[in-house]
């Protein structure tokens, strides 16, 4: 995965300075303009800063600057009164400072981290060198190295090991080694839950699956989980009639342990998918417009009185009129409307298209629409959105339906879609997120068992059949997983995942790369965005699909060495071009190339039945 290193260094090349300047950090900067008193404007990367100088500095001239001191005023000392053209004695100096051999491999280390303009003490240039120094494969460790500095990582072995592990480990194996050291012994509940996970997370068959979630579901429910009650009762298992209690009581009346729940495993499949169906798909902010919508829909079908006639509606207060028809022409511009219409009934779909009809031709009073037909359209809305799920649901939801999903008949694209998000619910990707989330709440945080992160951290701290290498081996790769795959600056986001190829009968790991420019919610904007998915397939091997996303217009081009590719995915197109019709995007054109070199192409990744594969993901 060197390439992947290389380019991810090569984008971040022009990281911006630092908006917080510390005492003791070097920085390179340019003398721009010098000013009485001493004092001088530089150029910091891309910021201009004025700032006190102990020596006379030449006006256009580069140095490495020490910062002595922030406030009250920025205090700068030349580390050597060298010009820029004389850099190498500037960074050999800086070597000698820090204590470091002086010699060709560290004089160009210590220039390439110079030439990222990112502010680093010298307790970091320190660790650095040492951490390059200590490795066995040094220009892995530089190109490490230098993407850490890069993206403004913490210098630390821990983050270090964490990105190390994640670039020269796959997934597959490291499972693979925690599965063989607990194969065919008798486990711990610790360890057994350790064994399990990593068989779903390999998409290998686990016999006792189905059982584990319903004793799961009946252990949360009967525990008095706030959590499972809603989901279960947003699926329609228990009646909307019921509080946590009435609920408990009942169910304990005819089993008094309340350790069996009172639905067939078929009726609990069967509804948390169908639950599933239900969840729209939207961003944040496109759930806030049409929050707001309905509020105003709520708000004019009280004033709207039934009697005497439907033309009470041209009588309502023409603010509130205004303001559900401009929000609804919003929903039409922005294709909300358009991404929650499969999950609309037919009836309501009439009554959307009279409605935008009449939000277009604001001369027109009078509706194309009786309070009655209003009336059934808000009762459905509520309906609809009294279904949508919070992150903690849905992450529950996913782990029921994964563990279920031989008791009901799940679609390809679905199966493909609970697959990833078990994968990262189960690995631990989100615990930080989670832990988080509930401190903001005020909430007591409490020890989670339920990723395969927080369970290998309790093995190697109380004991377990798997060595304390092989699980901080997995640790670590979970953390550099996190770690690496989030790059944010205020235009645009990157995102880099990896997963295990099992699942796909993939022969390594999955890659996927995406970037693209930010929506409202600070989220890639699915309307223009880049994906890239790396490959390594059993019979294409290694294969890339590139996916380019422009105006919700989709161009695929998939990359091979094998020349017949163009013949294997055509007949899939249609089925592509279905697929994506459905999720509200035309596709554009869908393209091979061949190439005996894919690993060399920028931004690739790795995955298994190429077309199919695109298909699932959209």
């Amino acid at each position: 995965m060197n390439h992947i290193i290389n380019g991810l260094t090569r984008l971040s090349s022009q990281a911006p300075l630092s908006a917080e300047l510390k005492s003791g950090q070097l920085v390179k900067g340019k003398v721009i303009q010098s000013l009485q008193d001493n004092k001088v404007v530089v150029n910091l990367g891309k910021k201009s800063v004025e700032a006190i100088v102990t020596q006379s500095l030449m006006k256009g001239s580069s140095y490495l600057f020490q910062i002595e001191q922030v406030e009250p005023s920025l205090l700068l000392r030349a580390v050597s009164r060298s010009e820029a053209r004389r850099e190498q004695l500037d960074h050999a100096s800086l070597l000698k400072q820090i204590g470091v051999k002086v010699n060709k491999d560290n004089l160009s280390l210590m220039k390439a981290i110079v030439n990222l303009k990112v502010p680093l003490n010298k307790k970091d240039l320190v660790q650095a060198f040492s951490l390059v120094q200590s490795s066995s494969n040094q220009p892995f460790s530089r190109d490490l190295l230098l993407h850490m500095v890069s993206r403004k990582m913490p210098i630390q072995p821990s983050v270090y090991a964490a990105l190390s592990m994640k670039y020269t480990v796959e997934y597959s194996q490291a499972l693979s080694d925690v599965e063989q050291q607990l194969s065919g012994k008798s486990l711990s509940y610790s360890d057994e839950k350790i064994l399990s996970m990593i068989r779903t997370l390999r998409a290998e068959p686990n016999p006792y699956a189905d059982r584990d979630a319903l004793n799961r579901l009946s252990s949360k429910l009967a525990q008095g989980s706030q959590v499972t009650f809603h989901l279960l009762k947003k699926a329609t298992l228990i009646d909307n009639k019921h509080t946590l209690s009435s609920f408990q009581e009942e169910w304990s009346q005819n089993n008094p342990a309340m350790d069996t729940l009172p639905f067939s495993k078929r009726r609990v499949a069967v509804s948390l998918h169908q639950l599933l169906l239900n969840q729209l798909p939207l961003t944040a902010s496109e759930n806030q417009t049409i929050k707001q919508w309905m509020n105003t829909s709520e708000k004019i079908l009280s004033l709207w009185a039934p009697q005497p006639s439907d033309s009470d509606f041209s009588m309502l207060p023409r603010q509130i009129r205004s303001h559900w028809s401009e929000t609804l022409r919003k929903m039409v511009d922005q294709k909300i409307l358009a991404r929650i219409t499969p999950h609309l009934q037919e009836s309501t779909k009439v009554f959307m298209d009279k409605a935008v009809t009449f939000s277009d031709q604001s001369q027109i009073e009078k509706p194309p629409f009786t309070r009655t037909e209003f009336s059934s359209f808000v009762a459905t809305m509520q309906k609809l959105f009294g279904k949508q799920l919070s992150m903690e649901q849905q992450k529950f939801l996913v782990e029921s339906l994964h563990a279920l999903s031989q008791h009901v008949s799940v679609s390809d694209k679905d199966k493909m879609w609970i697959q990833l998000k078990a994968i990262v619910n189960e690995t631990g990707f989100n615990d930080e997120h989670f832990l988080a989330r509930a401190l903001e709440k005020g909430d007591v945080p409490v020890q989670s068992e339920s990723s395969l992160k927080s369970l290998l951290i309790k093995a190697a701290n109380e004991g377990s059949d798997v060595k304390t290498d092989t699980a901080n081996r997995l640790i670590n790769l979970i953390n550099g997983s996190q770690i690496a795959s989030y790059q944010d600056n205020p235009q645009t986001l990157q995102i880099a995942l990896q997963f295990p190829g099992d699942f796909l009968g993939a022969l390594k790991d999955v890659h996927m790369n995406m970037e693209g420019r930010k929506n409202e919610d600070g989220q890639i904007d699915s309307d223009y965005c880049h994906v890239m998915f790396y490959l390594h397939l059993s019979q294409l091997e290694e294969t890339v699909i590139d996916l380019q996303i422009v105006e919700r217009r989709v161009s695929v081009v998939i990359y091979n060495e094998k020349p017949e590719l163009e013949k294997l995915f055509k007949p899939y197109q249609q089925k592509l071009e279905i697929g994506l019709e459905k999720a509200g995007y035309e596709l554009n054109s869908l393209k091979a190339r061949v190439t005996k070199e894919v690993s060399k192409i920028p931004d690739s990744n790795i995955n298994e039945e190429g077309i199919e594969g695109v298909d699932l993901r959209i």
